[in-house]
C-alpha cells in the first residue's frame, strides 16, 4: 500500500491519459509508482522518459539510471 495516493487515470491531462492507456495496453494494468508520479508532472514525463529510453535500449549510462531512479523516489515521497 503506498503512503501517497495516486491520481485517478481519468482525471489526468489528456497527453498523460495516452501515456496510462498505452501502459495498460502493455501490462494489462495501471500501475501505482506511475500513478503516484503522477502527482508532480515534471517527474512523471522525466519518468516517462527515462522508461522509454530504456525500452528503445538507449545507450543510457547506469548512472544517470541511478540518478533518475532516487530523485523520482525523492519527489514522491518514497523511503528507500
Amino acid at each position: 500500500m503506498a503512503r501517497i495516493e495516486g491520481i485517478d487515470p481519468q482525471r489526468a491531462p489528456f497527453l498523460m491519459r495516452q501515456v496510462f492507456k498505452r501502459v495498460r495496453k502493455i501490462l494489462g494494468r495501471d500501475l501505482t509508482p506511475q500513478k503516484i508520479a503522477a502527482r508532480v508532472l515534471r517527474v512523471f514525463w522525466v519518468n516517462s522518459l527515462g522508461e522509454w529510453l530504456l525500452g528503445q535500449r538507449a545507450a543510457v549510462p547506469q548512472r544517470q539510471r541511478m540518478l533518475l531512479t532516487l530523485r523520482t523516489a525523492v519527489r514522491v515521497g518514497c523511503p528507500f
